[in-house]
């Protein structure tokens, strides 16, 4: 019944349908003139995006994802927010904060022509709990599926206090073959080695993978460029209102310790990550809101 409230509400005839995906959570289905995409409601999670002359997803999603609420899905785009990485307080709440583990709403889906649809889904303040969340905020997500996938993730401060959030688009892109991949843009930037004591380092030359990687770039620019020769394209990824920027991959051996994911999998994904990320600390003063935007798009190698 919520299914077909939700495809009488939001559904758009031959354009986006809604319908109980894994797990039974609602699924949002687009299909128009320039791609094809996979929306969970769960998460607020981009799980797929293909456009039409692309023989493979440009996201990568495990097979062995757990569809589980309280659980993350493991690949497409994760929300993380208020807070990447582990809890800043030490409070035991969840690694990269508590949206993309809970269902958020479809606000709003619009046909914006026949070649580009864009769905906003909303999250609000009825999750606040005593030991999770005290400030009172919406957020927004905008997703446009076109010949470009684009993101945009908006904080209001719906309360009388300010508070500060960091904030990331994680995302999981499939790749041919790991150790050919090169990413471009974060020449010369320093960055901190996270399995490394967090010491900081200064990135020479492209990125390249060939060992378990997790690094967070500061003062990166504000375009970045993943080179597939395996695949035969560049993904270049767009996000104006960044400092920072995260490249990880877990490579075999840690690979092997997570369920989600199959052990040969590591292979076949790189996140690189746009974001508001450890010192690029977003403060948002009451009444104020604070948009992290991203653009996806790609041209053939």
């Amino acid at each position: 019944m919520e299914i077909q409230r939700l495809n009488s509400d939001f559904g758009i005839a031959g354009q986006l349908d809604i319908f109980p995906g894994q797990g039974g959570f609602p699924m949002i289905k687009i299909s128009n003139g320039s791609a094809k995409a996979l929306i969970s409601v769960y998460g607020g999670q981009v799980l797929s995006f293909q456009p039409h002359d692309q023989v493979e997803d440009v996201l990568f999603l495990s097979q062995q994802s757990e569809y589980v609420a309280g659980k993350a899905i493991r690949g497409g785009i994760p929300v993380c927010w208020p807070w990447f990485g582990p809890d800043p307080k030490g409070l035991q709440r969840p690694n990269h904060g508590f949206v993309r583990n809970q269902f958020w709403q479809i606000a709003n889906t619009e046909a914006i022509n026949g070649a580009e649809t864009k769905v906003s889904l909303m999250f609000n303040e009825t999750f606040k709990q005593e030991n999770t969340w005290r400030q009172p905020f919406m957020l927004m997500l905008d997703i446009t599926i076109g010949t470009s996938l684009q993101l945009k993730l908006t904080t209001f401060n719906t309360g009388d206090k300010p508070f500060s959030i960091t904030q990331a688009f994680h995302c999981y892109f499939r790749v041919g073959d790991i150790k050919r991949v090169k990413v471009f843009g974060l020449e010369d930037c320093d960055y901190f080695d996270k399995l490394d004591q967090g010491s900081q380092k200064t990135q020479h030359g492209a990125v390249t993978v060939s060992r378990e990687v997790d690094q967070i770039y500061i003062d990166a620019v504000k375009k970045l460029q993943i080179v597939d020769p395996v695949l035969k394209r560049r993904i270049h990824i767009s996000s104006p209102n960044t400092s920072t920027a995260v490249v990880w991959n877990p490579w075999s051996k840690t690979s092997m310790k997570m369920p989600d994911l199959a052990n040969l999998d590591y292979q076949k994904f790189i996140c690189v990550e746009a974001g508001n990320i450890a010192f690029d600390l977003i403060k948002i003063q009451p009444g104020s809101q604070f948009s992290l935007e991203a653009n996806y798009s790609l041209l053939a190698d």
